[in-house]
């Protein structure tokens, strides 16, 4: 059976910036697993019309492979893809990719890990790695009637490009940040769009230029003036993310300011922009950015519709008792967040299960490792989200784990198991923390769990995650001394 050092599961942003740093490391011995036939993770999967990023593209990329040929300040999704397979290419990832092959249980067998995939291969394994990110897994609604319907019918993270909405009756369910960017593509094609909203979302405007060649020539030729562009935008947003979640903070006003003067703008109609306007904070839910949005709505072909979906029909869907006869339905419903454990069968110590030990609450140590699962360590696990690049969060934890293998190696320990009350501690500052913020004040969103329980933003600053996991603390673990029973790098 093959021994790795580490496996890793997935191949987005997450798992090729670990597997990076383990080779610069000089640990070579790794394997990682991807389920699609591609990297790059949700820029891979998600390819919906509009699809792009709502950071700006120097910031949206690895610190230690910028790239100076970024069209725009806000990146689309085929851009970002085309730069994470670069970076596959480049720093040699590719050799050591599975692909087609998704993990499907991992069991702790003492000392490593049994890796089953979904081809029967059995690997083992000193460290198992999570890069499967926080926004994965579809969150399709379970609408009655659903089978009985006649036509196409998907959700936005498997758009399917062979069908054509050209003159047909297209109904989207949703109005998140995907719903955003996709709507006013989809008008442009429809012979009439239906747009079923539970709540409306706050849109501000996207200032989005392109780059000229003379500024793409200058950070081609000028390492310094690219980093001093990544280093202004990266002053500029977090300065003011963590103010932009504080009610009555001048950002947050002034942000909410330039969304209702963008509806005031955008739509002619008085009942259309109340129908638009949310009631809430602007950072309430995540918020949104596009210049298209809102005017949209004022187009004879585009319908809101402000009661929910009852139900699927065979011909189209119900809502307030009237029916909306459609060709094609999408689900515009975004994902279910932070919680892997709906994608991979994880037993730890003592027979435990990740999904047994989350059942109550999802949490997490410093959102990278679980209590009694030994060795396991999750790239953007619960609280990495938040109003800031998550290549921030990947980037350091990445670097954790690093320091906690060094540390490890260093002191003859074999594995690692994070303190409960290390848990509990991370656990409480993340629910006060969170309680000082815009998050959920009003609304329901996918922040928390729908009863102010928050395991899937980071209520802080980048900043202060950052000097979180500068250090990596052997105190705050249980550890057990290295035994020589098996050939690293060999086969057990």
């Amino acid at each position: 059976m093959k021994h790795y050092d580490a496996v890793i599961i997935g191949a987005g942003l997450s798992g090729l910036c670990a597997a990076i740093d383990l080779k610069k490391a000089g640990l070579n011995n790794i394997k990682l697993y991807e389920k699609a036939d591609d990297v790059g993770g949700t820029w891979r999967d998600n390819h919906y019309p509009g699809v792009a990023c709502d950071v700006p593209s120097h910031l949206y990329s690895y610190s230690f492979e910028p790239n100076p040929n970024w069209s725009k300040w806000y990146g689309t999704g085929e851009e970002i893809l085309d730069y994470i397979r670069h970076c596959a290419r480049k720093y040699e990832i590719i050799d050591h990719i599975s692909f087609n092959t998704k993990v499907t249980k991992a069991v702790w067998e003492g000392d490593h890990w049994k890796v089953i995939t979904s081809s029967g291969e059995v690997v083992t394994s000193r460290f198992l790695i999570a890069g499967m990110g926080g926004l994965h897994t579809p969150n399709t609604p379970n609408f009655s009637g659903m089978k009985k319907f006649g036509g196409p019918m998907f959700h936005t993270a498997d758009w399917q490009h062979d069908v054509d909405l050209k003159g047909k009756r297209v109904a989207v369910v949703g109005t998140g940040a995907t719903a955003v960017q996709c709507i006013p593509e989809i008008a442009k094609e429809a012979e009439s769009l239906y747009v079923f909203q539970r709540s409306p979302v706050w849109v501000g405007p996207k200032n989005d230029p392109f780059y000229s060649e003379e500024e793409k020539a200058d950070f081609n030729n000028d390492p310094v003036a690219l980093k001093k562009h990544r280093w202004d935008l990266w002053k500029s947003w977090e300065t003011t993310g963590l103010d932009m979640v504080k009610a009555g903070s001048a950002i947050n006003m002034t942000a909410e300011r330039r969304a209702r003067d963008l509806i005031k703008r955008s739509l002619v109609n008085p009942e259309l922009a109340k129908k638009l306007t949310p009631d809430y904070n602007f950072t309430c839910k995540r918020p949104t950015f596009s210049n298209n949005y809102y005017s949209t709505f004022e187009l004879d072909n585009v319908h809101l519709v402000t009661s929910g979906v009852d139900n699927v029909t065979e011909t189209g869907l119900t809502s307030a008792g009237q029916n909306f006869d459609v060709d094609v339905i999408i689900f515009a419903t975004g994902f279910k967040p932070f919680n892997i454990a709906l994608e991979i069968d994880l037993i730890g110590l003592k027979g435990m299960s990740l999904d047994e030990t989350w059942k109550t609450h999802i949490n997490s140590y410093q959102s990278i490792m679980v209590r009694d699962l030994p060795n396991f360590f999750m790239m953007l696990g619960p609280n990495s989200g938040g109003l800031t690049s998550t290549l921030q969060m990947i980037e350091q934890q990445s670097k954790y784990i690093l320091k906690a293998i060094n540390k490890m190696d260093s002191e003859n320990i074999n594995y690692i198991n994070p303190k409960q009350k290390l848990i509990d501690q991370f656990t409480n500052r993340i629910q006060i923390a969170t309680a000082k913020t815009t998050h959920n004040k009003g609304c329901t969103s996918w922040w928390s769990d729908g009863q102010g329980y928050n395991h899937s933003v980071w209520p802080e600053s980048s900043i202060t995650y950052r000097m979180m996991m500068r250090d990596f603390n052997i105190d705050h673990f249980d550890c057990a001394p290295f035994v020589e029973n098996m050939s690293v790098g060999g086969e057990k």
